[in-house]
């Protein structure tokens, strides 16, 4: 088993995208405000690593910006790397389980742009969270990475899927939802009996059934066959 065993996290993936720090930092407040609205347990005091004292975060576009541009400066060691990306880590003030992340505007080299939300694990739900793992909610959050970070492939996994397949480098990972774009050819005929096909606009999304904390292992590993894997 992974070290992320079954934490659920819903991730985007693209690469090279150089961009300002302006430029990501609207892209992030809009992103938040869709965030806030799928659920009441996304929209909260977000704090940033970035601020020492742990205080909320000043996340209003000019305050990510100030976030965005302290990723690059020469304290965190990139000061005059050619575009390295810039990073923000958020997570909420009480502590509990739930993260937003973002590695973006940046050149590929070692790791793709992405942006995750992280969900909190079975054993951390709340009465105010339980609803997170839910499958609409599941749902619009990887709709709301797709409308505005424009990745080029995204899932909704947990650890235990991922250890299913082999990390290469450019394949898509597959999970309860599976986004990639439409360039990316899928043999239909082979998918299994549990996916659910939606086409959005720029890519085809892959449901595998209505709980996305359990699918079956078999289902993951047909749909890698579908995407032309080895399996």
């Amino acid at each position: 088993m992974s070290f992320f065993g079954r934490r659920p996290t819903v991730c985007g993936y693209w690469g090279t995208r150089v961009q300002s720090s302006r430029e990501v930092a609207q892209t992030m407040r809009a992103f938040l405000d869709d965030l806030e609205a799928v659920d009441p347990g996304l929209a909260l005091p977000w704090v940033s690593t970035a601020e020492f004292d742990k205080v909320p975060a000043d996340l209003s576009v000019d305050g990510l910006v100030r976030i965005f541009e302290h990723s690059r400066s020469k304290e965190m060691g990139y000061s005059d790397t050619p575009g390295p990306g810039y990073d923000v880590d958020l997570s909420p003030e009480d502590g509990t389980a739930r993260r937003v992340g973002a590695w973006v505007g940046g050149l590929e080299t070692s790791a793709p742009n992405s942006v995750r939300v992280s969900l909190p694990t079975e054993k951390q739900l709340t009465d105010s969270t339980r609803q997170l793992l839910e499958p609409d909610i599941g749902d619009a959050i990887m709709k709301v990475i797709v409308k505005h970070w424009e990745p080029d492939r995204a899932r909704w996994s947990i650890g235990d899927y991922l250890d299913l397949q082999p990390r290469v480098r450019g394949q898509i990972q597959v999970g309860w939802e599976t986004y990639f774009h439409s360039q990316i050819a899928v043999d239909r005929s082979a998918l299994p009996e549990a996916a659910a096909i939606e086409e959005l606009p720029t890519g085809t999304l892959i449901r595998l059934g209505d709980k996305p904390m359990h699918v079956d292992a078999a289902d993951i590993v047909a749909v890698r066959a579908a995407l032309g894997y080895s399996v």
